[in-house]
């Protein structure tokens, strides 16, 4: 590739990145985070001092909800208002999900079989609060499996930390009479795991930041 033209596909790389980006509300920093890159390297990139390389360009571009080629165009994309040249082909729905809709609505679903539960246990052998210790549990399963699909890294921390000590009382309750309630404790080194875990993520070597991708 021609210097004239490598400046060119940066240049163009560089004001799409920018523009796209500002148009999803994303900052450097949390489209880096998404893409396993450094805020420096997004920041070079929009600067126009280097190309991400051929996986990067295709994250972004997913992440944004439209093509490569769209990267890489001459075609200014303007916040706010993106031509239908940039967008994917596939047709947009009318309508969108209303996600915490149907979250809600499956955690609701998890309470009134509790309930239901509590009915039929008590009619049979008396009270018991099984079915809801049961509920407490699996209602932050629940919570661990939507984030994981609709949510973000920082309630990764919280939701699974709240799961592992509902499992915890679930243990407790079940075998109270032994009085195992000391068992909670765990909860506090498990706590520690997760939130290691979530701090967790793959980090691109200095080498390769991907500004060298375009030869």
């Amino acid at each position: 590739m021609s210097q004239t033209g490598r400046e060119k596909l940066e240049k163009n790389i560089a004001r799409n990145i920018a523009l796209l980006r500002k148009h999803t509300g994303m900052t450097q920093a949390g489209l880096a985070e998404k893409i396993g890159y450094s805020d420096k390297s997004v920041s070079k990139w929009e600067r126009g001092e280097g190309i991400p390389d051929v996986i990067c360009l295709w994250q972004m571009a997913e992440l944004f909800g439209v093509t490569v080629d769209t990267l890489l165009a001459d075609e200014p994309v303007l916040p706010g208002e993106v031509p239908e040249t940039i967008v994917q082909t596939e047709a947009k729905p009318a309508y969108g999900v209303n996600r915490w809709a149907i979250v809600l609505l499956s955690m609701a679903g998890v309470w009134l079989l509790a309930a239901l539960a509590f009915i039929i246990v008590k009619l049979a052998v008396g009270d018991s609060a099984l079915p809801f210790v049961i509920a407490l549990p699996v209602t932050m399963l629940l919570a661990v499996i939507f984030n994981s699909i609709w949510g973000t890294r920082k309630w990764a921390f919280p939701v699974i930390t709240v799961f592992v000590w509902c499992i915890l009382f679930l243990i407790c309750w079940i075998c109270r009479r032994y009085n195992i309630w000391l068992l909670m404790t765990l909860g506090i080194p498990a706590a520690v795991i997760v939130w290691l875990s979530c701090r967790v993520r793959r980090v691109v070597a200095p080498a390769d930041d991907g500004t060298g991708g375009a030869e």
